[in-house]
């Protein structure tokens, strides 16, 4: 199973980066109802904030694009989660956000993060970190 970090949804919809928006948009299509792949609650309230804020989409698009991709496996975060999510920080090194995704991911089985905000190919507590966007311009 495939977990992906909210800046998989955020390239989505940002057409600064041609590249990167396409290769997101077919990771997106490809998750949509399928149970191979999943997101948490963090992940669409962080996609929220992205959008609204630095992507400067208006609320109603920002609600179409939530709606969009709540048709991806979606989770709630767990409160126990926090005390893994602490654990990881620690051992990794990491900041707490990206501690609870990979806790998340971890509590529902999953076994690769599509993200571009760890290290590409490291694994984290069972979890292998998979850049999406690492040689989209190397032929």
């Amino acid at each position: 199973m495939t977990f992906l970090d909210t800046n998989v949804l955020v390239y989505a919809v940002d057409g600064r980066d041609a590249e990167k928006q396409q290769a997101a948009k077919k990771i997106v299509m490809a998750a949509r109802n399928s149970p191979e792949y999943m997101i948490s609650a963090q992940v669409l309230n962080e996609f929220t904030n992205v959008a609204l804020n630095k992507l400067k989409k208006t609320r109603e698009e920002t609600r179409d694009f939530v709606g969009l991709f709540m048709s991806i496996a979606t989770v709630a975060v767990r409160p126990e989660w926090t005390a893994s999510a602490i654990d990881i920080m620690k051992q990794y090194d990491l900041q707490f956000y990206d501690s609870l995704l990979l806790a998340t991911a971890k509590e529902n089985g999953c076994d690769t993060f599509l993200t571009e905000d760890l290290n590409n190919g490291q694994t984290y507590c069972g979890i292998k970190a998979v850049n999406p966007f690492k040689n989209l311009s190397v032929p």
